[in-house]
C-alpha cells in the first residue's frame, strides 16, 4: 500500500530506539514503495558474544516490536517476512504495511523512555499486580518462556554467578577489544559517532573510571590477568545485580533464528512494560551468550579455562533457573526501582540508516 514518507520515518525511528549489543545499531532500512527491508550490517555486530547472530536476531525482534507499537499511531499494521528466500543474505526481514484502526498502543510513550540503567536498584519487592503484568507479556507464547526470581538468597547466588563472566572480558582479547570498540569517552566522540556506549552509562565512580580507562590497553589487562587480579573485577557487578527487585530469564524452546526474533519481540515488550510502570532494567547477557557459544559453537574462541568456567556457571545457574539448561536461554536481566541513569546512548541520524525513494508522496 502507499505509505506517506513521514509515517515510514516515524516507524523506522521507533525501530532505531530498540536496544542492540553495545548499542552497535547493526541495521539499515530500505523502502521500495512496496515494502521496508531491514538489512543486517554484520560488520557492526561482529562480536564473540554474537554466536550464529543470536544476539542480533534478538535485537531484530526488539526493532520489530517498536515498529509495531509506533505504527499504531498512524493506523498501520505490520506483516513481517523473516529471512526472505531468494533475497540477499543480509536482508533479515521484509515488512509490508496494511491499514488498521488508528489507536495508540499504550506502550508507545515507553519507546523513547526505555534505556539501560546500570545503577544499583532499590531493595523494593515487586508488587503482586506488577509481577503478574510482567509475566503476562509472555503468557500464551508457545515458544517463549519468562521466569522471575525474587528470593533474596537465590538473587544473591544468581548475581554472583552472572557477574563471574566479567573477568573473561579482560582475559579474552576478542571480548576485551569488542567492549572498548564501542565505548565513548567524551561528548565530542559521542556526537561524532552517535552509537556505542557513553562511559557515563557504566555508572563508574571517578576512581573506577580511571582504572577502567587504563584497562583499555590490552597489555595492562593481560598483565592483571597473569597476576590473578581480574578475578576481583566481577565484585562490582555482583553488588549491582544483587540490588534488584528480581532477576529474570527469557528463553525459547529451540535455538532457531525465528525463535530468537520472537524472544526479542517479547523481551522488548517486557522492557517497555517495565519502563511504563517506572521500573529500570539491565540485560545481563554476557553469561547467556557465552553459554550459547559453548552449546552452538563448541566454545570456539574461548580458552579451555574459560570453557570450564562457563560450563560450571551454567550448571549452577540452571540449578536455580532450570530453563537456562532445559530450554535455550536468550536474555538474563535484572529489574527494579532506581534513580535515573547518568547518561543515555545516542542513535544514529535517520538519513544514515534509511534509504528512501524520492517519488514518495509527503
Amino acid at each position: 500500500m502507499s505509505v506517506p514518507r513521514t509515517d515510514v520515518e516515524l516507524i523506522v525511528r521507533a525501530g532505531q530506539h530498540a536496544p542492540s549489543g553495545d548499542n552497535c545499531q547493526p541495521w539499515r532500512f530500505e523502502w521500495d514503495e512496496d515494502s521496508l527491508g531491514i538489512v543486517f550490517v554484520s560488520e557492526r555486530a561482529d562480536s564473540l558474544y554474537d554466536v550464529e547472530q543470536t544476539a542480533s536476531w534478538v535485537a531484530l525482534g526488539a526493532v520489530l516490536t517498536n515498529m509495531r507499537v509506533a505504527a499504531t499511531r498512524v493506523g498501520l499494521g505490520l506483516s513481517v517476512e523473516l529471512f526472505p528466500r531468494n533475497a540477499p543474505q543480509a536482508l533479515a526481514a521484509r515488512v509490508r504495511f496494511h491499514a488498521v484502526t488508528r489507536d495508540d498502543d499504550p506502550l508507545l510513550p515507553a519507546i523513547e523512555q526505555r534505556c539501560v540503567n546500570r545503577r544499583p536498584y532499590r531493595a523494593e519487592p515487586l508488587h503482586a499486580h506488577l509481577r503478574q503484568e510482567l509475566l503476562a507479556v509472555a503468557s500464551g507464547e508457545a515458544h517463549v518462556r519468562l521466569d522471575l526470581v525474587e528470593s533474596e538468597p537465590l538473587k544473591s547466588k544468581l548475581a554472583a554467578l552472572a557477574a563471574s563472566q566479567d573477568r573473561i572480558l579482560f582475559e579474552n582479547r576478542l571480548l576485551h577489544d569488542g567492549l572498548y570498540r564501542w565505548l565513548r569517552w567524551s561528548p565530542q566522540e559521542i556526537a561524532d559517532t552517535q552509537d556505542g556506549m557513553p562511559v557515563e552509562t557504566l555508572e563508574l565512580a571517578p576512581c573506577e573510571r580511571t582504572g577502567f580507562r587504563l584497562l583499555r590497553f590490552w597489555g595492562w589487562a593481560s598483565f592483571l590477568a597473569r597476576l590473578g587480579a581480574t578475578q576481583f573485577l566481577p565484585l562490582r557487578a555482583e553488588h549491582c545485580y544483587r540490588h534488584s527487585a528480581a532477576i529474570g530469564l527469557v528463553s525459547t524452546q529451540e535455538p532457531r533464528p525465528d525463535d530468537w526474533v520472537r524472544a526479542g519481540e517479547i523481551f522488548e515488550r517486557l522492557w517497555l512494560t517495565a519502563t511504563l510502570r517506572g521500573l529500570s532494567l539491565q540485560p545481563i547477557t554476557g553469561i547467556t551468550f557465552l553459554w550459547l557459544r559453548m552449546r552452538l559453537a563448541d566454545g570456539e574462541g574461548l580458552s579451555p579455562t574459560h570453557q570450564r568456567l562457563i560450563e560450571r556457571l551454567a550448571q549452577e545457574i540452571g540449578a536455580i533457573l532450570p530453563a537456562f539448561l532445559q530450554q535455550t536461554p536468550v536474555v538474563l536481566f535484572r529489574l527494579g526501582k532506581a534513580q535515573a541513569p547518568s547518561q543515555r546512548a545516542m542513535r544514529r541520524p535517520l538519513d544514515e540508516v534509511l534509504t528512501l525513494r524520492e517519488c514518495w508522496r509527503a
